[in-house]
Formats: structure tokens, sequence, C-alpha cells
């Protein structure tokens, strides 16, 4: 299996979580996380990227956007311009600079807002425990995390063998 990733865009990764941040219900980190999956996830199926360039891990409560959780983590004991964390919430202090997400990055992230933005976090839970989780949390031994592979992701969709053709010849990552 090719190791196939992409580089994280901490701009846009901010970006994305205020976009995301006002528009959803209870707007908490587990929150947050999990929508960011099932919209990159919805990315990499119709644009064969991630929004952000994010690495998932598959950690007990589901799949977790490992370098988004850290950036949440780091913003709870110094809080950014633009985030701030009150015990578990995310506060968008700005709004998003719409200049930063492209036209599919919207669109796929108003898809999740729309179908995920409203439902409780257990509903969420269960959409991130998806076989690519399941797959990689067998592999972790006694570890409590363990990267899930973009192209155990990407097997999730029918024509995941095009997208991992794509994906492993593709110079835009």
């Amino acid at each position: 299996m090719a190791n196939i990733t992409f580089q994280f865009n901490r701009e846009k990764a901010i970006e994305t979580i205020l976009y995301l941040s006002p528009r959803i219900s209870g707007s908490d980190i587990y929150g947050i996380c999990k929508l960011l999956y099932l919209a990159d996830k919805t990315h990499l199926e119709k644009y064969g990227r991630f929004i952000f360039g994010e690495t998932y891990c598959a950690m007990e409560n589901g799949a977790t956007p490992s370098n988004v959780y850290d950036l949440l983590k780091e913003i709870s004991v110094k809080p950014s311009e633009e985030l701030e964390i009150k015990g578990h919430q995310v506060i968008a202090l700005r709004d998003a600079n719409l200049d930063c997400l492209s036209e599919s990055d919207i669109e796929c992230l108003d898809q999740i807002i729309a179908i995920w933005g409203n439902v409780p976090n257990w509903q969420k839970k269960l959409a991130a425990h998806d076989n690519a989780w399941e797959k990689a949390w067998k592999q972790r031994g006694n570890k409590g995390s363990i990267k899930i592979p973009v192209e155990s992701i990407a097997e999730l969709f029918d024509d995941s063998d095009d997208l991992i053709n794509y994906l492993s010849n593709s110079e835009i990552k």
C-alpha cells in the first residue's frame, strides 16, 4: 500500500474551525473534531484531497484529526486571536476568512453542517467509528492511538481503486 499523505495547512485549519464553530450546535472540541473527519471524508471522495491536509488517528472515541486536536489543546492553554476554548467549547473570535477556503471546501463543510451540525455527539461518534477507524484501531497494539492511513479512508468509497491510484500518482498533496 502506498503511503499517501497530505501537507497540513495550519492557517486553513483555523479558518475551517472558524467556519464550522458558529454554524453548529454545541461547538465543542469533540464535535468539531468529528465533523472535520466527516467533512474530509466527503471532500476526499468528491475532490481527491482533505480540506487542510490533516492526518487522522484512531483513538478510543473515533477518528480524530491529530494536528487540529493538538492545535485546540494548545489554544486551551494559550488563547489565540482567532479562537478561544472555554471548558470544552470552541469559540470563534472572528469570522472565517472565506478567501482561505475553496468553493469545494465550503460545499463539503456546508453538506456536513446540514447533516451533522445539530445532532448529538454520540451520533457523531458512531459516524467516526467507520471501517477505516476499526481497521487501524485493531492494529494499535497497546498504543492509545494509531494513524489511519489515507488509503484506508479512501477504501470506504465505491471508486476506491481509482481514487487510491489518483492519490498515489498525484503530485498535489
